[in-house]
């Protein structure tokens, strides 16, 4: 509270009594006032004089001692050493404010003291009759913290904290251990007591429950006293699970709890299938002939607060291997492919043979889709009447014996014949391609033996034209063009038979 606040109450408590209802010198003063050694008191003064409708042109105010030791005057040197440097008169004494101000406040303060009026031209008196002592404290006791009944997480929350105090012209201030916003009130109270609140607002969480708050009043001087509670945040419940065992087995039972953070704690509990299905209440949850086809499961917990769903939660539901129904050997025309297809948790360790169960087939493909692996057998026409598959895991075993189909008779016998009329086809295909070479071979040796004459030369290019003498002695006699007659006949099946003589005759070419 500011000071001129504090002066608009003194003049209000001046104000309950009218000087038109008395006309005697009376002072209103508490008859005794606490005060922290170290700080400042104030002692709360108004007084009253016969006449009050005379004015006034002067007015000078005196605190005295019991002893007449002065404790305030205006002349600062008429002050008692005692009080040196340390008294004030608040107020105006025209408004009849004759309060008085010690600061700093000493053991020896103790007082009495009384209060004497001076009014220029008109009178003076010493309120002999009006004493106030002064109690003088090392503390005037902890804060009182004020926190509301119910605080909820994300709601905004105010709480106080308040002092008594005697010095409202320099008040208490206040530090707290939590952020927010801070204001303060200051009310006069009874015997010169005053009382300081200071508010603090501010939007708690989960993090603030069990907290500790702290409020702290410093005092004109240096001394501190401060407070503490613990906060109780209350919030729905967060973190919400399923606790269960981490694997059961089919058929048997399995104990789950739903687990939670909340304050206040959760007072029921629902459990749910996906298909929001309500199964149970309450903390814990058994549920019975466990199936692997259980699907998901989650709870809720519920407190005053609210409530919160857990996340879905798939059981690890362990059985033994099944090899499906939909398990088949089919034939085409590629051989013989087996398909089995096992479901089992864990996975399976799987075993293929045929009419010997110590050598083990070795399949052809393996595929793993979630609980189900698919194994993929392929072989030739013959290599088992049958196949025998086991899936063995840590819940037991399953065996499927398959029957490998085997092509009829009449379609072995068909098969035969179509194969021997292929290779006939082949063999004279074959035949007539060889026929077709030597063929084409023969008209090509044939067209090589046509006698070239001089037009065939004639129509060769030039640097083919041009001749040389075989023979530098020629005589004459010699026929030139003798290779025209031939003395024997060409044969045309023989051709090679004749060579010698085909190169005779060329031979002048």
């Amino acid at each position: 509270m500011s000071f001129s606040c504090w002066l608009l109450c003194i003049s209000a408590l001046w104000l309950k009594v009218s000087p038109a209802e008395s006309e005697s010198w009376n002072a209103e003063v508490p008859q005794s006032v606490v005060g922290l050694e170290g700080s400042c008191v104030v002692i709360p003064c108004l007084f009253r004089y016969p006449g009050p409708t005379k004015q006034a042109s002067h007015f000078t105010g005196i605190w005295y001692t019991e002893s007449h030791d002065k404790v305030y005057d205006p002349t600062p040197s008429k002050i008692s050493s005692a009080f040196q440097h340390r008294t004030s008169l608040l107020g105006d004494l025209s408004q009849r404010n004759c309060s008085l101000k010690i600061n700093p406040l000493r053991r020896s303060d103790s007082g009495p003291f009384m209060f004497r009026i001076e009014i220029e031209d008109f009178n003076k008196y010493t309120y002999y009759q009006n004493k106030v002592s002064i109690t003088i404290n090392d503390s005037l006791g902890q804060p009182n913290i004020y926190i509301p009944e119910e605080i909820n997480s994300g709601k905004r929350v105010t709480v106080t904290c308040s002092v008594f105090h005697s010095c409202p012209s320099d008040p208490p201030n206040f530090t707290w251990s939590h952020k927010g916003t801070i204001s303060s009130q200051s009310l006069q109270q009874t015997n010169g007591q005053w009382k300081i609140t200071s508010s603090l607002s501010f939007t708690p969480s989960k993090t603030d429950n069990k907290k500790k708050l702290t409020c702290t009043a410093a005092f004109l001087g240096g001394k501190k006293v401060d407070s503490m509670k613990t906060l109780e945040v209350k919030y729905a419940p967060e973190n919400v699970a399923v606790i269960s065992e981490n694997s059961v087995a089919e058929g048997s039972s399995v104990n789950m709890t739903c687990s939670s953070d909340s304050n206040p704690a959760p007072h029921t509990y629902h459990w749910f299938t996906e298909a929001r299905t309500l199964l149970s209440e309450g903390h814990t949850f058994t549920l019975n002939n466990v199936s692997r086809h259980i699907g998901t499961i989650y709870c809720t917990a519920i407190n005053t607060v609210g409530h919160t769903n857990s996340s879905p939660t798939q059981l690890n539901v362990l059985y033994p291997p099944e090899i499906k129904t939909g398990s088949s050997c089919t034939l085409d025309t590629s051989g013989v492919t087996c398909i089995f297809v096992i479901d089992s948790h864990p996975a399976s360790e799987i075993k293929l043979w045929g009419a010997d169960p110590s050598t083990e087939l070795r399949r052809t493909n393996e595929e793993k889709h979630g609980t189900l692996t698919i194994v993929i057998l392929q072989g030739v026409l013959g290599f088992s009447d049958a196949v025998h598959c086991q899936a063995t895991n840590s819940q037991g075993n399953y065996t499927m014996t398959l029957k490998v189909p085997q092509y009829p008779e009449t379609y072995n016998s068909k098969l035969l014949y179509i194969s021997i009329a292929a290779t006939v086809v082949f063999v004279m295909i074959i035949g007539f391609l060889v026929w077709i070479i030597r063929r084409c071979r023969r008209t090509e040796a044939h067209l090589s033996l046509q006698p070239k004459t001089e037009t065939n030369v004639s129509n060769q290019s030039e640097p083919s034209r041009k001749c040389t003498d075989v023979n530098p002695c020629y005589d004459g006699s010699q026929h030139v063009y003798g290779n025209m007659a031939l003395e024997e006949p060409y044969e045309e099946e023989y051709p090679y038979d004749y060579a010698s003589e085909y190169e005779e005759t060329y031979a002048n070419v």
